[in-house]
């Protein structure tokens, strides 16, 4: 019993892994200080590629920023705790996690904490490049009521 308990987690991470690894478009973004995700804000990213690494403890993520008028690309690699979060460093502190995975959209809950120590709550959402289906619609907007973010912070973002 205790074998097939340790390969049904081991298949369950290989899955996940493989799930969320490849190519991806931020479809949308949540915080509670909406300034950091305006355009131009500082967290406002633009997600291009995720890699998981050393069976998904360090999560690479690519993405651009426009900061004054200047797009560009960025890689940050967050490192899993034992918590199950993952740790960064980008415009402060970032401790974040795939809360929805599935093979067209995955949203991640962060908490940033800036230089200054404002704590920033956010969901950031990416996919394939479509629009977000009606049913993901809702489970983000339940996602961000469970954070605390109010559903109208909810910020569209695959157009821009």
């Amino acid at each position: 019993m205790t074998k097939f308990l340790l390969l049904a987690l081991a298949l369950g991470a290989v899955h996940a892994h493989s799930e969320l690894d490849g190519e991806w478009v931020t479809t949308a973004i949540a915080a509670d200080n909406v300034g950091k995700i305006a355009k131009q804000g500082p967290l406002r990213v633009h997600v291009r590629k995720i890699t998981c690494h050393e069976g998904c403890d360090k999560m690479k993520i690519t993405f651009y920023v426009n900061s004054n008028g200047q797009c560009s690309e960025t890689t940050v690699v967050g490192y899993k705790q034992e918590d199950g979060n993952f740790k960064t460093q980008f415009e402060g502190n970032n401790t974040f996690k795939p809360v929805i995975i599935t093979k067209e959209v995955l949203a991640f809950t962060n908490k940033n904490v800036d230089r200054d120590g404002l704590e920033t709550h956010l969901i950031y959402v990416v996919g394939k490049g479509d629009k977000l289906s009606h049913e993901n619609n809702a489970r983000i907007e339940e996602l961000a009521k469970e954070q605390k973010i109010p559903t109208e912070n909810i910020r569209e973002v695959l157009s821009t």
